[in-house]
Parts: C-alpha cells; sequence; structure tokens
C-alpha cells in the first residue's frame, strides 16, 4: 500500500520537528555545570552547583555535597523544573532563563509555595564551569 504524502502533511511533519529540534536545543544550550555563592540568609549560604544533563535530569550540589536532583524541561526562552527529589520542594517551578556566555541568570515566572529557597538560589547569577 502507498501513501501519498501531501504538502499540508510535510508541512505539519516539519513544523514538529522544528518543535522538537527547538526543545532539544534549548536543553543542549543549558546543559553543563553553573555555579553561584550564596551569603545570605545563613541556612543557604555556601557554593552551589546545578548540573544540567542533555536527557532532562539535574543535580543540585552545596559545598560539593549532592542535595537534589530532579527532572527539567527547556525551551529557548524558559525552564520548568520538576520532580525535585531531597530538598523537600514539591511542585513545579518555572523561570525565565538567558545566557550570555558563561553567564547564565534565571527570572522567577512561577514557582511552588514549598520551593522558596529554590527560587531564592535561582536568583542569583550563574558562572558554567563545565
Amino acid at each position: 500500500m502507498r501513501f501519498k504524502l501531501t504538502g499540508f502533511v510535510l508541512t505539519g511533519v516539519a513544523a514538529f520537528m522544528l518543535g522538537v529540534c527547538s526543545v532539544a536545543a534549548a536543553a543542549g544550550g543549558l546543559a553543563g555545570t553553573y555555579t553561584t555563592t550564596v551569603k545570605s540568609p545563613a541556612q543557604l549560604k555556601g557554593k552551589w552547583a546545578i548540573t544540567y544533563a542533555k536527557n532532562g535530569t539535574y543535580a543540585v550540589a552545596v559545598n560539593g555535597e549532592t542535595v537534589a536532583r530532579g527532572r527539567y524541561s527547556a525551551t529557548p526562552k524558559t525552564i520548568t523544573l520538576f520532580g525535585e527529589r531531597g530538598s523537600g520542594c514539591i511542585g513545579a517551578g518555572t523561570y525565565a532563563w538567558t545566557k550570555s556566555g558563561k553567564t547564565v541568570t534565571f527570572t522567577r515566572k512561577r514557582e511552588s509555595a514549598s520551593c522558596q529557597a529554590r527560587a531564592l538560589v535561582l536568583s542569583h547569577r550563574f558562572t558554567q564551569v563545565r
């Protein structure tokens, strides 16, 4: 049996593939390890590192000790963090993100009430180290 692909179907497939590629490129554009130093409040003080893997997972470490792990999805402009374990953070958080050179900044769009520590840490400027 043969199928005839119309221009409409091909356009739809192309649009879908571009969408998939842009999400993958955004995740790949954010993949790496980023660090920042938090000076206050005292309970969050330390050197923080977030590692975003290309497979959509992330890990958070403070002073070299992993304290949380989760999943993320990214577009060229936003990142949503979810499924976090280890921090007591329940729910998803969505942030706008921008990257300039090795510097990444996050701007809170939506965050779960139980994740205010995450919001505070992500309000700092991060530097890519890997």
